[in-house]
């Protein structure tokens, strides 16, 4: 290459080749080589395999349609076939005159548009400019760097508190009596809860921190720490989403929902409950919230698409709360709904065990269900209100039923992995399989028999979603095993004295009391220390064990942030890169639920009482 040749300059003045960053420049750089051509020489030829890339240094090149037409260069660069799918070029490129080219191979251009994908587009306008007779541009919108972190004061405070928690719970935590490696741990998970709270960083990487922290200081054992990436909770959702995964790129997913607007009168109430109903029946069969979600959300994704509603408006909102109600609103009435259940199952005495099977404990939270219902129904009938009409002819419907043609053999494996949870889920007391391993031996047999591709997996399935449940299970288990869970229940003396004096003020206090622990504490680790401690004493007290144990379930589901919801961020997920429905309204909604729950137990009192559990 003669040392005349800025290749530097060339590639930065480049109005492509500049929007690519210097690290991937300095890659192209070392296959670029300098080639000259002599007047009436044929660079390449219309179908020859499109192997070099071709920046003109000076000279002038013509390039030759198949049908003769000649077009002169509108700009510096050709030969842009190397840049795209096509794999021969599309025209001829003949010097006109002595010519000096930098020319670069396909490879190295196939590695430049992976490190930046936007400039194959960019490529294809710079190929139709010559053809045009004129320079064509794609305009894109110009999105100004957010660097509202940087000065946003919550952010500032956030990691303040990140960095000042630790301190004060080193010098103030021996206080409380505990064992230095509490009083270590402690620190760690102030440090995680800040992190959290003000959504500083993605929400699986507190998690992580406090897991690696506490591992690497020998706070507690290995098994201990990393006991989330052993646990059911983990078996079960790292197969639910492969199902969910496979439920998708199958096809079968977009079936159904078709099948569903087929069925439902085209109007958005019924198409609503039809989503809500299909999350609701999902709630006894899936025992797992996060797999519910994983199973539900393609639905509500394809039918805000089909429907044509208005992203982020009203009734893609009222979608997206049905969706999410339809998988979590009944998780503390049904005993198989959620696997800290049979945890309250666990600590009923053997007569009440043998009372609270499944449907008698759904019959005692009936009124509860009701009144979640009727408050769900009446605040999207009120603040919801929208006049959006779905876009949805039945005729179009059913073309595209038609288009999809008989099952194909994936789908067939999707519903075999469905029908094969539902029913071993459902005779699991005959064969002794858990359902965690039941999923996990289904998610090997489409590995084998290549339904689940491996491609899938690594890019389907939310591993940021596994980690941040593997963190919160390890700092459970970290809890207990330090005995952080009995120190909290010494903080709590109290609620035993309200809940024999006055039982209605004490709902209101643990109602509270649980909004607060629920900011700081994960949500099984809060239900199994809440459980443990009241569940006896309102046995003591004259109130069934059972009806202390659901108001813990019921209230503990209520949540205000979405770091304490694991299920909501995977329906946050669908939100991230194209937004569907309105965050700020549909987490509004959901304050007026949490409160919801406390009206439906007040509300099941008299109830209970009829019942003799008061």
């Amino acid at each position: 290459m003669s040392s005349k040749t800025n290749v530097i300059e060339i590639l930065v003045n480049d109005d492509i080749f500049s929007k690519s960053d210097a690290s991937s420049l300095a890659h192209l750089m070392s296959h670029v080589v300098e080639e000259r051509f002599e007047a009436g020489d044929k660079i390449y030829q219309t179908g020859a395999l499109a192997e070099n890339f071709y920046l003109l240094l000076d000279g002038k090149v013509t390039l030759i349609t198949p049908q003769g037409r000649e077009f002169d260069l509108v700009h510096g660069r050709f030969g842009e076939e190397t840049a795209s799918d096509s794999e021969h070029y599309l025209t001829s490129a003949v010097a006109k005159s002595a010519v000096t080219v930098l020319s670069i191979p396909r490879e190295a251009m196939m590695t430049l548009i992976a490190s930046t994908p936007m400039l194959k587009t960019d490529f294809l306008f710079s190929l139709t400019s010559h053809l045009s007779g004129e320079k064509l541009e794609r305009h894109v919108k110009v999105v100004p760097i957010d660097d509202t972190t940087k000065h946003n004061p919550v952010h500032i405070f956030g990691w303040l508190s990140t960095l000042i928690a630790p301190i004060l719970v080193l010098k103030f935590g021996h206080n409380l009596a505990l064992e230095h490696n509490a009083v270590m741990f402690l620190a760690i998970f102030s440090s995680t809860i800040a992190m959290w709270m003000f959504n500083l960083v993605d929400d699986y990487i507190p998690g992580i921190f406090a897991l690696t922290a506490a591992f690497i200081t020998g706070l507690v054992p290995a098994p201990v720490i990393l006991s989330g990436f052993a646990s059911d909770g983990f078996l079960m959702a790292l197969s639910t989403l492969a199902l969910g995964a496979v439920v998708v790129s199958s096809g079968l997913s977009y079936r159904l929902m078709l099948t569903l607007l087929m069925r439902l009168p085209n109007t958005q109430f019924w198409q609503f409950v039809g989503l809500f109903m299909t999350g609701t029946v999902l709630t006894p069969i899936i025992p797992t919230a996060n797999g519910r979600i994983a199973l539900v959300t393609p639905f509500f994704a394809d039918m805000v698409e089909s429907l044509h509603f208005k992203k982020q408006g009203v009734a893609a909102t009222r979608l997206a709360i049905a969706c999410f109600g339809g998988i979590s609103l009944f998780s503390a009435m049904i005993l198989t709904s959620k696997s800290v259940n049979y945890a309250i199952y666990g600590l009923l005495s053997p007569q009440d065990q043998d009372h609270f099977q499944w449907m008698t404990w759904l019959m005692a939270s009936m009124v509860a269900a009701v009144i979640l219902i009727v408050i769900n129904g009446l605040g999207i009938m009120f603040l919801f209100r929208s006049k959006e009409l779905p876009v949805l002819p039945k005729e179009r419907v059913a073309d595209q039923l038609a288009l999809l043609g008989k099952l194909n053999s994936r789908e067939w494996a999707a519903i075999i992995g469905v029908l094969f949870m539902f029913l071993g889920i459902v005779t699991s007391s005959i064969h002794k399989v858990s359902p965690p391993w039941l999923g996990f031996a289904m998610m090997f047999g489409l590995l084998l028999c290549g339904t689940l591709h491996k491609k899938e997996l690594k890019e389907r399935v939310d591993w940021t979603f596994l980690l941040y449940l593997c963190g919160i299970t390890g700092i459970i288990a970290a809890f207990n095993y330090l005995g952080l869970d009995n120190i909290l229940g010494t903080m709590l003396p109290g609620l035993g004295d309200y809940m024999r004096q006055n039982f209605k003020l004490f709902i209101l206090i643990l109602f509270f009391v649980i909004s607060v622990l629920r900011l700081a504490v994960p949500l099984n680790a809060t239900i199994v220390i809440l459980g443990t401690l009241l569940m006896p004493l309102a046995a003591a007290s004259g109130i069934n064990a059972w009806v202390m144990g659901f108001i813990i379930l019921i209230f503990c589901d209520g949540w205000f942030f979405p770091y304490q919801c694991t299920y909501y961020l995977q329906l946050q997920e669908v939100n991230r890169e194209t937004p569907l429905y309105n965050e700020k309204s549909f987490l509004l909604f959901n304050v007026l639920l949490n409160f919801a729950r406390l009206v439906a137990v007040y509300a099941s009192l008299p109830y209970w009482k009829i019942l003799g559990l008061l």
